[in-house]
């Protein structure tokens, strides 16, 4: 077998390979440049395959066919391999006029050797170039005045092509720099082989080198692409990073090492990205190992990791995301750092805030209604509050308070500030403890609220008033009454504030007193007081507007319903007697009546009230 057979059959075999490293690489063409990488092997295998029946061929018009055929794969691999490098270092696509221009030498080329009359502009076989001539071995083709400039063009695109990678190579870090050399050098092969064949440098013009390097190109360019996934994870990684981004942004390949970052990643890591690349992520950030290993391929996990630089402790909200391909394969992963230690200390320094407000806001809502309430003879009272629906118990206007009075009587209070917050709740103690100190001078009740309302008024804040409810209990015996001859004298007077309910022991429900007018607004008030005398069972429900001003849409609780409740709560205990079953009935009044407010509307004001059963 003579050396060019032996040669035509191993470019055969080559133009084989081709065609198998094509179809593998048409199977993983969603890496960036993979049409481009796919056009450029199938013209390499043209290329290979008709060369090798050209090389195998002794007569001229088998060859000049056969040669001609060659060329359609000659044309395409420059501007191919020139379109994947484009593709593969900038990650944008090609447009379609660059491509026309592309396609433009190559059809000039492949008409003038279609064409008889000047198929010898681009080569040409002399006659005694065959077997059947004095020279021996296949025919030669010599080259025309037109295959410089074709030679020259292809030239320029491969330098173009190799340049744009060398200079993607100056990007990559040193574990990949090292591929990516090899690819490199191997690409010069097939380049440098066709120059010395088109040159005839040497006396090496017979046979043209550049499929057969061409072969060991492809299979190091497809070994370093895609066995080592070069091709996937550097434009991809570097295609997903923005370098304007705040956030440290870190890709990582299959094994864990750091393949690129961003420019906020070298800030966050204290490196420069070269002394980056090639590291495994653990040996810098150790709180990511358990994030990566939690990591479910396709997924996007989450959690929070520290790192101490200097000294300092920061403090990261990180996320770790998979880069997959269009067949959704893991190809690499992201880990995103969002900086959160200002958020943290601000967080912290809310919360402590926070406390510190709800610590003023107990302490302030203390000072607004008694813990506990003292023990009255003969009468059992309940008070309950709820703040306004929508919040969670903040300081509100309404207030409630029970104390004993000059003379041994008690007396209890029940009010509604206008506004809420820490302003109102001041002038909420401020009317409190006033009508306190009031009730110790032995006042009567309509005296207490007007000598409040000058208090109110001697405040100076004219934005501010309220409205009051003042009861004094008697504690003395109204046997001498003709009338009376048991039970409990309750006198009230009220300052703008609802009308309390009595539930009387026949069952009914009124409404008792004269509403007057609120206090802090004028300098006379019309107040008036109205006495009770309270027979054991009976009822007297206290409560701010919060109750019948509940709202459903554009309906209110209202007086009546409220009225329903109480003779509702209190109808089944009416013949009870004795200080146990009036403080059941307290209870049960002041329950069924918040449990009903609350059922019926989650539009309220803040709800207070006081339940007194006589025993």
């Amino acid at each position: 077998m003579t050396r060019e057979l032996a040669l035509g059959l191993g470019l055969a075999v080559g133009g084989a390979a081709y065609l198998a490293m094509s179809w593998y690489v048409w199977r993983h063409r969603a890496a960036a440049g993979g049409t481009g990488l796919v056009v450029a092997l199938l013209g390499i295998f043209v290329w290979t395959a008709c060369y090798a029946v050209e090389l195998s061929t002794d007569t001229v018009a088998t060859a000049q066919v056969w040669s001609a055929l060659k060329f359609i794969g000659i044309v395409a691999v420059p501007g191919a391999l020139w379109v994947f490098v484009r593709q593969y270092t900038t990650r944008r696509e090609v447009s379609w006029r660059v491509l026309a221009l592309l396609c433009v030498e190559p059809l000039v080329v492949l008409a003038l050797l279609a064409v008889p009359a000047t198929r010898d502009l681009i080569h040409f076989y002399r006659p005694q170039d065959s077997a059947a001539g004095t020279l021996p071995g296949p025919p030669v083709a010599r080259p025309g005045p037109l295959l410089w400039p074709h030679a020259l063009y292809s030239w320029l695109l491969l330098i173009a092509a190799l340049g744009l990678f060398v200079a993607r190579v100056g990007r990559i870090g040193a574990p990949y720099r090292r591929q990516a050399a090899v690819v490199v050098v191997a690409s010069l092969l097939p380049l440098l082989g066709n120059i010395v064949y088109n040159l005839d440098i040497g006396g090496l013009g017979a046979v043209d080198p550049a499929p057969f390097l061409f072969t060991i190109f492809t299979f190091v360019l497809v070994w370093g692409i895609f066995r080592l996934r070069l091709l996937d994870l550097v434009p991809v990684a570097r295609g997903a990073l923005v370098a304007q981004m705040v956030d440290a942004v870190v890709v990582l390949d299959s094994r864990g090492r750091i393949a690129d970052v961003n420019p906020a990643a070298s800030t966050v890591l204290g490196l420069a990205r070269p002394a980056l690349v090639g590291r495994y992520v653990e040996d810098l950030l150790p709180d990511a190992a358990g994030l990566l290993t939690d990591h479910t391929p396709g997924g996007t996990t989450k959690g929070e990791l520290g790192l101490r630089r200097d000294g300092e402790r920061r403090d990261f909200a990180a996320s770790v995301s998979s880069l997959t391909d269009r067949r959704g394969s893991e190809i690499a992963r992201l880990l995103v750092l969002r900086d959160v230690t200002e958020r943290a200390e601000t967080e912290r320094r809310l919360l402590e805030l926070l406390q510190d407000r709800t610590r003023l806001a107990d302490t302030l809502q203390a000072g607004l209604r008694p813990r506990l309430l003292p023990a009255v003879p003969g009468v059992r009272i309940a008070a309950r509050w709820v703040p306004a629906s929508g919040t969670s118990g903040g300081v509100s206007g309404d207030f409630y308070d029970v104390h004993q009075t000059l003379g041994g009587d008690h007396a209890f209070v029940l009010g509604d500030v206008a506004g809420k917050g820490v302003h109102a709740a001041v002038v909420t103690s401020m009317a409190r403890y006033t009508v306190r100190t009031l009730s110790a001078q032995g006042w009567s009740p309509g005296q207490v609220l007007e000598q409040l309302n000058q208090a109110l008024l001697t405040d100076g804040d004219q934005g501010r008033f309220c409205t009051v409810l003042y009861g004094r209990i008697a504690q003395d015996q109204v046997e001498d009454m003709l009338d009376w001859t048991a039970g409990v004298k309750v006198t009230i007077a009220l300052g703008g504030h609802p009308q309390p309910l009595v539930r009387w022991l026949d069952g009914s429900v009124t409404a008792v007193g004269h509403p007057g007018t609120a206090l802090g607004l004028l300098p006379r008030v019309d107040i008036k007081e109205e006495t009770l005398l309270l027979q054991p069972g009976e009822v007297l429900l206290a409560y701010t507007d919060g109750v019948t001003e509940a709202r459903t849409g554009a309906e209110q609780f209202g007086e009546q319903r409220l009225a329903d409740v109480v003779a509702e709560a209190a109808s089944g205990l009416r013949a009870a007697r004795g200080p146990a079953a009036a403080a059941l009935v307290a209870d049960a009044v002041a329950d069924r009546v918040l449990a009903a407010v609350e059922a019926f509307s989650q539009e309220r004001d803040d709800v207070a009230l006081l339940a007194l059963v006589v025993e």
